[in-house]
């Protein structure tokens, strides 16, 4: 219990501080322990980083999964919009996503490798999951058949955009950005039929 405290006061110390700002004491004191507890689970900052970095990649996933398996009886359409919706919202607005919005934009150095490595990692499992939906799409008619590739890089470069403009919009103005980047992105990919 206290260790899995101390990953969730972890992460919202390094989203909002960053990692050079966030000290064990800080740490400590939003879990309410002595900052020598803190060994009690984890050796040092680096692990607690190194473990918060895992946990807010898995959270990302099990976020995902869940709302794609929540929409598979709409239509394709809507599958992906309620996904590109969801997960920019998610990325926009949680603590997860402020983490890694910091982290993925302004590595420290002694993490970039391993925050390059979870990202990459990340999107591969996106677009692993998001890839049945384009599949089922082309395969009915609803999206052209373009290379699954393509589909998918496309897809998550535009909620990349998002994720970006979210520092320089407030929420409706990003609302509407969504919806039109969508609107244009399935103009451009649905079938003919």
């Amino acid at each position: 219990m206290t260790e899995q405290k101390i990953i969730d006061a972890s992460l919202e110390c390094f989203a909002y501080s960053g990692y050079q700002n966030t000290s064990l004491s800080d740490i400590a004191d939003k879990v309410g322990i002595k900052k020598p507890s803190l060994y009690n689970h984890f050796p040092s900052k680096e692990a607690i980083f190194l473990r918060v970095l895992d946990e807010v990649a898995r959270k990302e996933l099990t976020h995902l999964e869940g709302f794609t398996k929540y929409t598979e009886d709409r239509s394709i359409k809507e599958q992906l919009q309620e996904v590109f919706i969801s997960y920019v919202d998610h990325l926009s607005y949680s603590t997860e996503g402020s983490f890694f919005k910091r982290f993925t934009f302004f590595p420290p150095d002694k993490f970039a490798s391993e925050i390059q490595k979870v990202f990459l990692k990340t999107e591969e499992e996106v677009i692993r999951t998001i890839g049945p939906v384009f599949q089922k799409g082309i395969e009915n008619g609803e999206i052209q058949p373009f290379q699954l590739s393509e589909l998918t890089s496309t897809f998550y470069t535009i909620i990349d955009g998002l994720f970006l403009e979210e520092n320089f919009y407030d929420r409706e103005t990003l609302v509407e950005r969504q919806k039109a980047s969508f609107k244009i992105f399935w103009s451009g990919i649905q079938g003919k039929s």
